[in-house]
């Protein structure tokens, strides 16, 4: 007896830990092995009955077959990591293992060191949130960190294998997903990455992010698997909300849009009558003072306009249909057209505008011309709406080798601030001039420039220094173009009067197209819907129709399928497909693909205009010169 007190002695104080194990409970440790795992005596360590949480995964070195490397928690949750020797024991007639740490835990430096790394690790990996698990295959063995058991609502008195815990927690949808991760990277061996859901034993469901790496014998046999698990969930609660927040913003996108489509719509057909009438009406006026109101109907009529366009050009940019189509295009002959544009508006505003174009411009460039063109409008119906009577210039100027070009609108204002180059780009921001203390409202004219000239690559921005007045740069990544476009077209030959079906329902539009028509020379006949319009044209022969596309009965879509299919049952020599142009206030692009898709040749926006309506006219006069005139029946 005295020899096995002493012998337990020796035991106790020895610096280096041993304890033997059976199954999940400590039969023996001395103080150097309870002081490891943070326990105050051995006897605490000893009936202590979470021991699996305390084990780690032994790494088995293949020179010696007894010795292990592995890492352990102590009672409170710290990693360590200890070289062991472990070998099978008969201890007081139990099979079991005794556990012996090769060097003193306190008193090696390299230990020591070790020790102080691996705590530094546990200690971020507990910050962090982040669960280490391993599982020893070969041993039977496995532990999991108690961060690790927080994560899977893990008691430490669950006993359960590693198999059976995660075979049990995982969500039962999402297992096929997990074993199919496992079989890939058993069988390629990769590392193993895989987020799912686990059901915690409390009925929670929450999600996790699981890696892992496996460790094979030669035959490719997973001897151990180890690797971390981070709860997800708010991660995925915030996915969730980002895209229920982004189907509400579409929605609300698509709802603005349909919003600002029907708006621009309803605009379009009174506005039609606003500016055709007055051109008609000072055409046939004689009196000067009847003549000058005629004139500021009229470019009310256009400033109202120009506000539908922009505020619809804006809501297709936001939304992403700008339809953006590349073509050469005569660069200096498009900024002189816009200057035309203005000209009502400079004049009644005492505004002498002043074009000039260096050389180098004077060519063709590959770009968007409706939208370079749209943009110089926005610009100068800005600065235009700024200025009082004076000098208003506009320098067009070519890059280097045809690369770029560049537009200087110099008003008669007063230079910008640094405050208004911030706040002029934003829609209807309230502004003060030096010259106009009154707050007014900018409009939307210079943030749709902006728009419109970074949709094509380029920019629009403000000159606050160097310049005596206002003054708007717009640059714009055009490439010059070898194809001469200014080249005459040729003469389109000998033109005849055209006979041409009008289908429209507005009373007041049907007035002013047959106004219109006359004055090109043309004859019409005027049907309010797509039933009449079949009627007619099987009762005589048109060389053209210009197309509404929102009736009653019929609206101009279902008419112009009808239309083909009846020139499909027909000899062609008999009836020829005729050219039907669109006539509609809807400036969408998917308006105008729907009007082709139909069966459309062309496409016109109301308000009319004489000049494109000529246009559109021209070529079908001339290819009808040689026919014989129609006849109506």
């Amino acid at each position: 007896m005295d020899y096995l007190r002493t012998l337990d002695d020796i035991l106790s104080n020895l610096p280096q830990g041993i304890l033997v194990r059976c199954r999940d409970e400590i039969l023996y440790a001395n103080r150097a092995a309870a002081a490891a795992f943070g326990f105050g005596s051995a006897r605490d360590l000893t009936d202590y009955r979470a021991v699996t949480g305390l084990m780690g995964t032994f790494v088995r070195p293949q020179k010696d077959p007894e010795r292990r490397f592995s890492y352990f928690s102590t009672v409170d949750g710290d990693l360590f990591f200890a070289d062991v020797t472990e070998r099978s024991i008969n201890f007081r007639g139990q099979q079991a293992v005794q556990i012996t740490f090769n060097s003193p835990l306190h008193a090696a430096d390299d230990m020591a060191d070790s020790r102080t790394i691996v705590e530094r690790y546990a200690l971020a990996m507990r910050h962090a949130k982040i669960g280490v698990w391993d599982h020893d295959r070969e041993a039977g063995s496995h532990f999991f960190s108690s961060s690790c058991r927080e994560i899977l609502g893990l008691p430490e008195t669950d006993a359960r294998t590693y198999l059976s815990v995660f075979e049990d927690l995982i969500y039962p949808e999402d297992r096929p997903l997990v074993r199919a991760a496992c079989a890939k990277a058993f069988g390629e061996r990769i590392p193993y990455q895989a987020q799912f859901r686990i059901m915690r034993p409390t009925g929670e469901v929450r999600w996790v992010s699981v890696s892992g790496t496996s460790i094979h014998d030669r035959d490719g046999l997973v001897l151990r698997f180890a690797g971390t698990v981070v709860d997800i969930s708010d991660q995925k609660q915030k996915e969730r909300e980002l895209i229920e927040a982004r189907k509400t913003a579409l929605a609300g996108l698509e709802a603005k849009n349909r919003f600002v489509s029907g708006l621009s719509h309803e605009f379009r057909t009174p506005i039609h009558a606003l500016m055709a009438l007055p051109r008609i009406l000072k055409e046939q006026s004689n009196r000067p003072e009847l003549t000058d109101l005629v004139e500021a109907s009229e470019l009310a009529g256009e400033q109202l306009l120009s506000l539908v366009d922009s505020a619809l050009d804006l809501s297709g940019i936001d939304s992403g249909t700008m339809d953006i189509r590349t073509n050469a295009f005569p660069l200096a002959k498009t900024c002189l057209t816009a200057c035309d544009a203005m000209q009502a508006r400079t004049l009644a505003r005492g505004i002498d505008l002043q074009l000039d174009i260096d050389p180098a411009a004077q060519a063709n460039f590959l770009g968007d011309e409706k939208l370079f063109l749209r943009t110089l409008q926005a610009m100068l119906r800005h600065a235009i709406e700024r200025s009082g009577p004076g000098i208003m210039k506009m320098r067009l100027s070519a890059g280097e080798n045809g690369h770029g070009t560049l537009v200087i609108l110099q008003d008669v204002g007063a230079p910008y601030s640094s405050h208004e180059a911030r706040s002029l780009f934003e829609p209807f921001s309230s502004i003060q001039t030096p010259d106009n203390p009154i707050t007014q409202s900018n409009g939307i004219d210079l943030p749709l420039a902006r728009k419109l000239a970074r949709a094509m690559g380029g920019d629009v921005t403000i000159a606050t220094r160097g310049t005596r007045n206002g003054a708007i740069q717009f640059y714009l990544p055009l490439e010059r173009v070898a194809s001469n476009l200014d080249e005459p077209i040729g003469a389109l030959g000998s033109m005849r009067t055209l006979c041409i079906l009008v289908v429209e329902d507005n009373l007041i539009n049907q007035r002013i197209i047959a106004v219109i028509l006359e004055q090109l020379g043309h004859s019409c006949v005027i049907v309010a819907d797509g039933v009449m319009c079949l009627e007619t044209i099987q009762k005589a022969r048109f060389d053209a129709i210009l197309m509404d596309l929102h009736m009653p009965n019929m609206d101009g879509y279902q008419t112009t399928r009808h239309i083909r299919a009846l020139e499909a049952d027909m000899q062609v020599v008999d009836f020829p497909a005729m050219p039907i142009i669109a006539l509609t206030a809807d400036a969408r692009p998917e308006t105008r693909e729907a009007a082709f898709a139909a069966g459309m040749t062309g496409f016109l926006n109301k308000p009319i205009s004489i000049p494109e309506l000529y246009e559109a006219l021209a070529p079908i006069a001339a290819a009808a010169a040689e026919e014989p005139t129609a006849q109506n029946g």
